[in-house]
């Protein structure tokens, strides 16, 4: 058995509602910040990028992370391409070592932990903002307050 390695189990027997609502006590920061949540994650908005933030649960893969999202409403679309040609200066700012990443996900970080553990919640939100943060500086840093 790995080190992450905590068992099949299935994403639905992770109880969502119970750590969002956990989270929003912790943070309740974020709501004035929030562009939009779903079961699996919570969006704070970038407005002067027209950018937003995932944070997310991933239970079956057994992390939590924070990515760039994807949200109409938002203006947040094409996140990815629009960051591109910024990700090598921002990617040096977050200084985020090779496994704290997923393929795939553009720039992100991630942290394994096991999600159905409900004394690791308040160490996941708190994981989840501060990174969420980290990740809101370094494109302010990089952008500057320019439209992208």
């Amino acid at each position: 058995m790995s080190e992450f390695d905590f068992g099949a189990r299935r994403a639905s027997e992770f109880r969502q509602r119970g750590f969002w609502t956990l989270f929003a006590e912790r943070h309740p920061e974020e709501r004035a910040l929030m562009a939009r949540r779903g079961p699996w994650f919570w969006q704070r908005g970038l407005p002067d990028f027209a950018l937003v933030l995932s944070m997310y649960v991933a239970p079956a893969q057994n992390h939590v992370g924070v990515f760039f999202g994807r949200n109409e409403k938002f203006g947040a679309t094409e996140s990815w391409t629009r960051l591109k040609p910024f990700q090598p200066a921002i990617e040096d700012r977050l200084k985020l070592r090779p496994e704290q990443s997923c393929e795939g996900l553009g720039i992100n970080s991630m942290w394994r932990v096991n999600c159905y553990a409900e004394d690791n919640w308040p160490a996941m939100a708190d994981w989840l903002v501060t990174e969420c943060s980290r990740f809101e500086r370094a494109v302010t840093d990089v952008l500057g307050r320019s439209k992208i």
